[in-house]
């Protein structure tokens, strides 16, 4: 079966197709090889902001989506291979197309004007694909973003006639994790299968979650942040200590230059909810000490910039803070139940400190560890087409859902 996969949740345009199969008759072994796997990042649009600007995201969707699908298709030979009137393919009419078009064209051309333009002129969307289905996010994210992709998904549905599968993108990120990094693309694999119950920890810019894996794959959130998530603490961070957005990997890259150069924080930052009894987050607090720490720091120096020593203090200080607070609420719930595996995704996940960390906590309590590949830790929509290829979950009426959570 062939997926293709559409992620545009936040500031990543970002499509795949794959394919999949079954190794067993009880469906209990899936096969996946990655056909490609295409992302648009809008990082460098968006850091004049400091962060995500929602209508900014929207409107790049809409401009970048219909020449990434073209760009996927010539890459890989599939519009080749598949269109153009080889014996295998279909082609629709240009009455045909037109007539779809139109259906859309009264809200589309108002609700994203860049999209319906990119689309009115996509004539290799007239070569109907060998795909089996679309895998879509339908939150959480941005919902100016999420609707841009939903309606891009249900456009090329209605032309193609293949079924549309709505994907939670908290549970691309977990199938993410799932996959073997650094295959070239086109080697099947086999998917990860962790042992269940499984302990997930989520985090991302805009999520920190603590999910359950029971033994029917079924999700219980047990621990969730009260406030900011770690990503977008990272962010507010960054931009405290004048650093470029998106803020964690510069956080981390000084906080590392201060380990190897042992230089110590001038200040100690909070452990938020560390020693709490729930399995809660919290992230405001962390961010409001750090806020009070530059200030004081830029009062006693009489300058506004501080100097890069203690920067790469204050970021290891702060990278630190973040990693205890997350290992000991894992710790935590760990000790709480049983488990047979532990599933680290999302972006943050990426951060180097953070992964040698937890792979220290797991070989203490001798579990199983899955972490994300360079290419699936942020959003991306490899992970959306494999959790679309597996998922059980019928057609239905799509709406963005910004706050979506998993169930």
């Amino acid at each position: 079966m062939i997926t293709l996969g559409i992620e545009t949740s936040c500031d990543e345009t970002a499509l795949a197709l794959i394919e999949t199969r079954y190794k067993d008759s009880d469906q209990s072994r899936l096969e996946c090889r990655v056909i490609s796997s295409l992302v648009h990042s809008q990082a460098e649009l968006h850091s004049a902001y400091g962060g995500v600007f929602p209508s900014l995201a929207k409107r790049e969707h809409g401009k970048n989506l219909v020449p990434l699908l073209h760009k996927l298709f010539e890459d890989t030979g599939f519009e080749e291979n598949l269109g153009h009137g080889s014996p295998t393919s279909v082609m629709l009419s240009d009455e045909k197309f037109t007539s779809i078009l139109e259906t859309f064209k009264e809200n589309l051309s108002l609700q994203n004007p860049d999209l319906w333009q990119s689309l009115a002129g996509a004539h290799f969307l007239k070569n109907i694909p060998k795909i089996d289905r679309i895998a879509i996010t339908e939150g959480p994210g941005l919902e100016p973003a999420l609707w841009v992709g939903i309606n891009f998904g249900k456009i090329i549905s209605a032309l193609w006639n293949i079924p549309l599968i709505a994907v939670n993108h908290m549970e691309g990120h977990i199938y993410g994790s799932l996959l073997e990094a650094g295959l070239p693309f086109g080697t099947w694999q086999e998917v990860k299968r962790p042992l269940l119950p499984a302990l997930v920890l989520l985090i991302s810019g805009g999520h920190t979650e603590l999910v359950k894996i029971d033994e029917k794959w079924t999700y219980s959130i047990i621990g969730a942040t009260r406030d900011d998530a770690v990503g977008e603490a990272f962010d507010k961070a960054a931009r405290l200590l004048g650093l470029p957005y998106p803020g964690g990997p510069h956080i981390s890259m000084l906080a590392d230059l201060a380990r190897k150069e042992s230089i110590e924080s001038p200040i100690q930052l909070p452990r938020p909810m560390l020693n709490s009894k729930d399995l809660d987050f919290s992230y405001s607090g962390l961010k409001t000490a750090l806020l009070y720490a530059v200030r004081d720091l830029q009062k006693q120096k009489g300058s506004e910039t501080l100097d890069e020593v203690t920067r790469k203090g204050l970021a290891r200080e702060f990278e630190e803070a973040v990693a205890e607070t997350l290992l000991g609420k894992v710790q935590n719930a760990l000790e709480q139940a049983e488990y047979g595996s532990l599933i680290i995704g999302g972006g943050v996940s990426a951060n180097r400190y953070l992964i040698e960390k937890f792979k220290d906590l797991a070989v203490e309590h001798d579990l199983p560890l899955y972490l994300p590949s360079k290419d699936t830790s942020g959003d991306n929509a490899l992970m959306i087409a494999l959790a679309g290829a597996v998922g059980n979950k019928t057609e239905k009426v799509l709406k963005a859902d910004g706050t979506m959570k998993l169930s």
